[in-house]
């Protein structure tokens, strides 16, 4: 019950923090034009151009999804990361079907929707418009890349400089690929985003309950 409540915790406020900005420039900037959540982008996908393009992106994100990294990270490295508390994923190892529900929660509300709220909804958007499609997607994805290196600063983990190239490159690659994915594949909708972020990131934390990780 504690990790549930803890979850929904999480989701909370990372759905407050991630929302507080886009909200604010909506607010004073473009509340007159649209909705908040359909100036974000939740609206009905729609898939731009032929089906077979969506297959390729399909293809490309499952390989790059399912690659492992940290093949290439000292074990010391690992071990470490493994037996800190800071380390979300890791409140989940072991745990088996408990991990479900907390892990429903935090992946796709915490993580896929709050997220992609600020920058896939919001950031993604913004530099789009003002610096056209493909640089914004690139400095949207630089940025996320950015954020989950600063959040193993803050945590204090001393990972060491390689870890952190490797995480910035993979994170920002699937960042990346989820802002191509809303942008050039579909019509603007973040809700596509939400769902492979989100999945994503469960299908992590299922693989870590269960001890296939």
């Amino acid at each position: 019950m504690q990790l549930i409540l803890n979850s929904i915790s999480t989701a909370a406020v990372n759905l407050l923090v991630f929302s507080a900005i886009p909200f604010l420039w909506w607010f004073f900037r473009h509340r007159k034009e649209t909705s908040f959540f359909r100036w974000l982008g939740f609206i009905k996908p729609k898939l731009n151009g032929k089906w077979w393009t969506l297959v390729v992106f399909s293809i490309i994100y499952y390989f790059f999804y399912t690659f492992d990294f940290t093949r290439w990270i000292p074990q010391e490295t690992m071990d470490y990361l493994e037996n800190s508390g800071s380390v979300s994923v890791n409140a989940f190892a072991g745990i088996g079907a408990a991990a479900i529900l907390p892990a429903l929660i935090e992946n796709f509300i915490a993580n896929g929707v709050a997220e992609e709220i600020l920058y896939r909804g919001f950031l993604c958007k913004l530099f789009c418009h003002k610096l056209g499609t493909v640089k914004g997607i690139l400095l949207q994805a630089a940025l996320f890349g950015l954020m989950h290196n600063a959040l193993y600063l803050l945590a204090g983990l001393q990972v060491g400089l390689w870890y952190h190239t490797l995480m910035f490159l993979f994170t920002g690659m699937a960042a990346l690929l989820l802002g191509w994915l809303n942008e050039k594949i579909y019509n603007g909708s973040i809700l596509p985003s939400i769902l492979l972020h989100g999945a994503g990131n469960f299908i992590s934390s299922m693989l870590t309950a269960f001890s296939f990780l």
